[in-house]
């Protein structure tokens, strides 16, 4: 079991917009077979912030089989556009 932490940073006015759109992008990501489950939480401190938690069956899941496949397109349209560079994403494993 792997968990994905991936942390976006809204366009200056679209904060509450990309965090809607996250919510529906988990709908995608929820269907993928290998995700276990998926959260969304917003910074107090910087609202604008987001941190999307996913867990994963193994670290390819993620990293191949769902970003490789046609539903990390899906997902990712759900919130192009509305958050600044490219998210931070880290994996982690249970020690």
């Amino acid at each position: 079991m792997v968990t994905e932490v991936a942390i976006f940073i809204a366009v200056p006015g679209k904060e509450d917009e990309l965090g809607q759109a996250i919510l529906r992008g988990q709908n995608v990501i929820r269907q993928h077979p290998e995700c276990i489950s998926s959260r969304v939480e917003r910074c107090i401190e910087q609202p604008g912030q987001y941190m999307l938690v996913n867990i994963w069956t193994s670290f390819e899941a993620h990293t191949e089989d769902f970003r490789g496949g046609p539903m990390f397109q899906q997902w990712r349209s759900h919130v192009n556009g509305l958050f600044e560079g490219s998210p931070t994403v880290f994996h982690y494993q249970p020690f």
